[in-house]
């Protein structure tokens, strides 16, 4: 009433199911009117979503994970699915080991990936376009490409081919630091595949030019024709349990579902029918991604912000400001089924959400695959579904007539209405059938359907042909100098996850990884004057954190690598997101923990 809707915001993790999606998106666009509602896929895959749908026109990766037994070769860059995606990770050996199939592994640090590469690339940090664009030049240069094959897929080849004319091997080792011979190697070895799966992670994603990362990537991906056949294409896996999910759900500040988005008039008419709510009600304005979220509530114009199953005060980049902008919020809702986190701490009120176990709904993993979750135990305590939860304090707010539902199967069928003739089409799904037929992959618009295994087999693309990405090289958002040499890299480990919200609370994975780590190479080490094994102190401009040190080879000169699962509940000076800074991709508003400036120096 005083403030406007637009002084209100949710943030919500993605790790829940599509049906709690369903309901937030309801509640906050449908009901409250505004459309601040963000999730923390922001911080991880923001930047490849964008990249998709400037392919594809939508948010529609169209592999499938048993492509890792056709592909007769892997391109992984900024990816240590080792440590991150161990059982795919080990997909992809046991299929390399059948077939032969090379891999490629683009990576500063030799890590478990990368040691069973064919070809590692130790790329200097942030410098991934000018990579593409050379790997580009050699193939448009040396004919390993069937040029007509390009145009037939492509609306501006000939654009990329002028583009990357002058990008030389040559010159893109000067920035990359990798040799120009490597490169050419690279190039001949994927324009010969045929069939290449290029998969990339959050070494591309989270950078201030994360989206010129990926869509360069994929130029490699369509000018070498590795669309529409087995094994081949971008394979998009995604780093949270539900972060698909909730993007066709359209939990996010510019979307509705079905991957409408809130500025399109017919789709707020469309969705404000089936809601049941006038369609003045849904704003025509993109709601605020987190970074602007964080920033609003600073200059005193976001009044409340609810929370949900997140812990931005650990997790979003240079955690010092976020701890002081928080408390500036009039009203703090944090809802968690942990306490305490370094966000909980914070919070005017606290609600008790349930574990995935104690509560149903559906999931949505990386290849497009529905799955029904059916509770297993009951929520203890006071502790409720996150869906109830929210539908209880609408219905208490007079929104009784949005929420009549009693059980996630009657919102499944109603968000399945919503995704009718869209590219997320799953009106042929239904609970029974998800019993039976387990992972069935969108689109499946009839109960005959049987899912849709890959896309764009035709290669029918939503826009015609693919629009080509002509960028250029540019220096992450902090450069290195004489005060702060090193650039700091971070990233997980496979023994913990996240900010150890669960995982710091398993006894054997705390004996496995019980304290955060600074790896850096033995030529920095000596300038720094600092001994394996020994505590070191790392800082940045914005902070100084404390960090056993570990002095490897396996990580290039002048990088540094701290996992990021260690906040301050982890101990004093242990959390590294106060080192990292706030620069954004300018198209997707990722942040950049990949490379900021740092120090390191013994304790």
């Amino acid at each position: 009433d005083r403030h406007g809707p637009d002084a209100f915001a949710m943030y919500v993790s993605a790790s829940e199911y599509i049906e709690e999606y369903y309901v937030y998106n309801k509640f906050v666009k449908g009901c409250l009117g505004t459309n601040n509602l963000e999730s923390s896929a922001r911080l991880c895959w923001a930047s490849g979503v964008v990249g998709l749908v400037q392919a594809f026109g939508a948010d529609s990766p169209p592999c499938a994970y048993e492509d890792f037994d056709f592909a007769d070769l892997f391109f992984v860059a900024g990816y240590n699915l080792a440590a991150s995606k161990p059982v795919i990770f080990r997909r992809m050996i046991a299929a390399k080991a059948r077939t032969g199939a090379p891999l490629i592994v683009v990576d500063p640090r030799r890590t478990d990936t990368a040691a069973r590469a064919d070809l590692h690339l130790a790329i200097r940090p942030g410098t991934d376009v000018a990579l593409h664009n050379a790997i580009a030049h050699v193939l448009t240069q040396e004919g390993l490409v069937d040029e007509a094959e390009a145009q037939g897929l492509t609306e501006n080849f000939d654009a990329l081919k002028a583009h990357v004319a002058d990008f030389t091997p040559q010159r893109a080792a000067q920035i990359t630091d990798i040799p120009a011979e490597q490169i050419v190697d690279v190039a001949r070895r994927v324009g010969r595949a045929q069939a290449g799966l290029f998969m990339w992670g959050q070494g591309l994603n989270q950078s201030s030019i994360g989206t010129r990362k990926v869509t360069t990537l994929l130029n490699l991906v369509f000018i070498t024709g590795n669309l529409g056949k087995k094994g081949a294409g971008p394979m998009a896996i995604t780093g949270q349990g539900s972060a698909m999910g909730l993007r066709k759900v359209g939990a996010l500040p510019h979307l509705l579902p079905g991957f409408r988005t809130v500025a399109d008039a017919q789709a707020r008419a469309d969705v404000a029918g089936v809601w049941g709510v006038d369609p003045a009600r849904i704003s025509p304005d993109n709601g605020k991604p987190i970074n602007m979220i964080l920033e609003s509530i600073d200059r005193g114009e976001i009044k409340a912000l609810w929370i949900i199953h997140s812990n931005p005060a650990a997790t979003f980049p240079d955690s010092s400001w976020v701890r002081s902008v928080l408390p500036k919020t009039e009203l703090l809702i944090v809802q968690d089924c942990y306490h305490p986190t370094e966000t909980t701490r914070f919070a005017d009120i606290l609600l008790p959400g349930a574990q995935w176990a104690e509560k149903g709904g559906t999931l949505t993993n990386s290849e497009r695959g529905l799955n029904l979750i059916e509770r297993a135990v009951p929520p203890p305590g006071e502790a409720r579904p996150d869906l109830d939860i929210v539908m209880g304090v609408a219905r208490r707010m007079g929104f009784t007539a949005e929420f009549p539902y009693r059980g996630t199967e009657a919102i499944f069928e109603e968000y399945k209405t919503l995704t009718a003739d869209r590219p997320s089409d799953i009106r042929g799904v239904t609970y029974a059938r998800l019993r039976e037929d387990k992972g069935i992959q969108w689109p499946v618009p009839t109960a005959d359907h049987p899912g849709t295994q890959r896309r764009f087999m035709d290669r029918q693309l939503p826009r015609g042909k693919v629009r080509l990405s002509l960028t250029e090289h540019q220096e992450p958002g902090e450069g290195v100098d004489a005060e702060y040499p090193l650039v700091l890299i971070t990233g997980l480990v496979a023994m913990q996850y996240h900010s150890r919200t669960r995982t710091g609370k398993i006894e054997a994975l705390r004996r496995a990884m019980p304290e955060p780590f600074v790896e850096l190479h033995p030529d920095d080490a000596e300038a720094a004057r600092v001994q394996d094994g020994q505590w070191a102190l790392v800082s940045s401009r914005r902070g100084t954190v404390r960090a056993r040190a570990k002095v490897s080879a396996t990580i290039r000169p002048g990088a540094v690598f701290m996992p990021y699962h260690f906040g301050e509940s982890s101990g004093d000076r242990a959390a590294v997101n106060a080192l990292t800074h706030r620069a954004f991709d300018e198209s997707a508003n990722q942040p950049e923990y990949k490379a900021c400036a740092v120090k390191v120096v013994g304790d």
